[in-house]
């Protein structure tokens, strides 16, 4: 919703979330679920900035009487509505080359992944730049084909020139373990495939740090994630709402003004208002009605 102080509030989009399938996750855990905002026709809310709206929250389910369970064992096979990302840390580089005939070398380096690239600050005269700058991927809902490009760079006034690169495969990114992350140092070459001798005569280096991961858009339950209730048992969603967006402009004057509104059964649970943001962040713990058994909890519930 978008908070509107001179009448009714206006509908920036909507997402459904199936009761029944989230009383079927483990009792006693918390879990990110990201979920896409689509308007009243079923079409994906592009927001300000021209990337798709969405929000974030965390689901968790309690037990009136408080049981205690162990954590889940963490799936690496792809499932439902999952998608992944590669967060590259590019730690340094080592042995560059001069690069001036007047200088020495102005480094930056840019990573190039299934069509967008990101880059890191430039570091002033030096052959051994450390920039410690983690560049987050885009995400994908499979395996990208091709592979990641590490482009070193000398910026100088006219615009820049080409150190070297290094590539890694794409398909070896994504079969990682979810969540671990692993140094890479990659040899630089230059666009003949040969390797980049530096003005110390050694070979021309980049260390990387690589961590993969995943996101789920809306929640799906697991066959293994599935507990049984038991006699005399209630359970109720208890949900954390994080953050929105990519929101879209909907003030004439201004940015927008984003509240989230729980439905649940024909109750409404409402978020506090956030101010001319398309990125709104919350933090807010949201209780929904404790609900007796499978069948009560049944039903889509609307954010």
């Amino acid at each position: 919703m978008d908070y509107n102080t001179m009448g009714k509030n206006e509908l920036v989009g909507s997402c459904g979330v199936d009761g029944g399938m989230v009383h079927l996750r483990k009792v006693g855990e918390e879990s990110e679920v990201t979920l896409e905002v689509v308007d009243e026709e079923g079409k994906l809310v592009i927001g300000e900035d021209g990337l798709g709206s969405e929000v974030t929250f965390r689901v968790g389910i309690e037990r009136s009487f408080g049981a205690a369970l162990d954590c889940l064992e963490e799936e690496e096979a792809w499932v439902a509505n999952e998608r992944r990302r590669v967060v590259v840390t590019v730690v340094s580089a080592s042995h560059l080359p001069q690069k001036d005939l007047m200088g020495s070398c102005d480094p930056f380096a840019s990573v190039r992944m299934d069509g967008k690239e990101f880059k890191t600050k430039v570091i002033k005269r030096t052959y051994d730049p450390v920039w410690k700058e983690a560049l987050a991927m885009g995400w994908a809902r499979q395996c990208p084909q091709g592979e990641m490009r590490i482009t070193l760079y000398d910026e100088d006034l006219t615009g820049k020139d080409e150190i070297g690169s290094a590539t890694l495969d794409c398909s070896v990114l994504y079969k990682q373990k979810v969540g671990d992350e692993r140094e890479v140092v990659l040899g630089i070459s230059d666009d003949k495939g040969t390797g980049v001798v530096g003005k110390d005569k050694g070979m021309s280096e980049v260390k990387l740090r690589v961590r993969l991961e995943r996101s789920i858009l809306g929640l799906v339950a697991m066959e293994s994630e599935q507990e049984a209730w038991v006699p005399n048992e209630k359970r109720r969603i208890v949900a954390t709402l994080l953050r929105a967006s990519h929101l879209p402009k909907k003030d004439m004057m201004g940015k927008v003004d984003p509240l989230v509104v729980f439905e649940q059964q024909g109750k409404e649970f409402k978020s506090s208002v956030k101010k001319s943001t398309y990125d709104p962040e919350w933090e807010e713990r949201i209780e929904l009605d404790w609900v007796e058994s499978e069948e009560a909890a049944s039903g889509v519930g609307t954010v």
